[in-house]
């Protein structure tokens, strides 16, 4: 079995957030009101309160809160003002994304709510100089009108496609992270190796495929004994891949119970994108469905205070502004992405879960096995 080390080298160079919006992909779906409504089994509905017992929307998120804000005494420094524009120029082009790919999936007009994006967030002149010419072009192209909509035409797809690459483009040069400091990828692979952490990874590493309810214990057990937070996250990440297909994933509350606690880890990433992974699993694999980002953001930030506060006691710490960075610059659920069908969470599947492509390689030699 093929080893993959826990997470990648978390933004050498900020990325640009990519929202693929191919048009061979898309189909067709009607929709006769700005709130598409998604008929959900009560049990998925993240906040009954708020979206009702039955049922709940797909809403737009720039009208929402998406701002980063800190929960701490922030002293007088460039490099923490950066970070904050780093979290909210990324916030804000996220939002401006999947709002737009409403318009494009399902015909709903969102210029009201892009309009309503706080560029003044961003303390950097230039880059809110820029946001403010981001938001104004793409409420321009956006339409206005649903007899408008034709998921056939890629007209206004290739007029919106170039200002959000633009958009990311400045983004990405102005924050690189070669900016703050140096590192290579041969310490970037140390720093993130779980075997620097656990001498008997490999063995940990093997029970995602030999699972058992035994191997389950042991895993809590270990979450729960570990003296040292990077161990505690480490070992949560592996409970969540025992049973990975259960419903209400009893790995859930674990790792949200981690993220919640306030301490910084280099696992921190992944600890919030295997949380990500599975909530979203048990709402909805579908391109037309419910995807909580609002819900998942409000964690990310969670985990970005707890870093910043790290980098607000050294702000020239490489690493804790590397996954500051990581967190901030990574993409939302996507509805219509790479996959060959559902949303991107398919896409993070392989990404965190590489053993389910070993699962389907064994099922098909399997199948052939019995033909012959």
């Amino acid at each position: 079995m093929k080893k993959h080390e826990l997470g990648i080298v978390a933004a050498v160079v900020i990325g640009i957030v990519a929202l693929i919006l191919s048009k061979d992909l898309q189909t067709k779906y009607i929709t006769e009101t700005q709130q598409v409504k998604v008929e959900v089994d009560a049990k998925d509905a993240d906040d009954k309160g708020e979206y009702g017992d039955d049922e709940y929307f797909i809403r737009t998120m720039s009208d929402g809160d998406i701002y980063f804000e800190p929960d701490t005494v922030v002293p007088k420094n460039a490099v923490l003002d950066d970070m904050m524009d780093v979290a909210n120029g990324y916030a804000i082009l996220r939002a401006v994304c999947c709002d737009a790919e409403l318009w494009f999936r399902f015909g709903v007009v969102v210029n009201n709510e892009i309009a309503q994006i706080k560029t003044d967030v961003i303390k950097d002149d230039v880059v809110r100089h820029a946001a403010v010419d981001f938001v104004k072009t793409i409420t321009n192209i956006l339409p206005r009108d649903t007899t408008l909509w034709d998921p056939d035409d890629d007209t206004v797809w290739k007029k919106v496609s170039p200002v959000i690459s633009s958009f990311g483009v400045r983004l990405r040069h102005r924050y690189a992270l070669e900016r703050y400091g140096t590192i290579d990828d041969k310490k970037a692979a140390a720093y993130l190796s779980p075997r620097s952490m656990m001498s008997n990874y490999d063995s940990i590493y093997s029970l995602r495929i030999d699972q058992s309810e035994q191997n389950e214990r042991f895993l809590l057990k270990m979450v729960e004994q570990a003296s040292d937070f990077d161990k505690q996250c480490l070992y949560a990440v592996e409970y969540a891949h025992q049973n990975r297909y259960a419903v209400d994933h009893p790995a859930i509350p674990v790792l949200e119970r981690l993220m919640k606690q306030g301490k910084a880890s280099r696992y921190l990433h992944i600890v919030w994108r295997t949380w990500r992974y599975l909530c979203q699993f048990e709402v909805s694999l579908s391109r037309d469905g419910v995807i909580l980002n609002q819900k998942y953001n409000k964690m990310r930030m969670r985990c970005m205070r707890t870093i910043y506060r790290q980098i607000c006691k050294n702000p020239k710490d490489i690493w804790a502004i590397n996954d500051f960075c990581y967190l901030a610059t990574f993409n939302n659920i996507v509805r219509i992405c790479d996959s060959y069908f559902g949303n991107s969470v398919l896409l993070e599947q392989m990404d965190l879960f590489p053993e389910v492509l070993i699962e389907d390689d064994e099922t098909e030699d399997d199948e052939t096995e019995e033909d012959e």
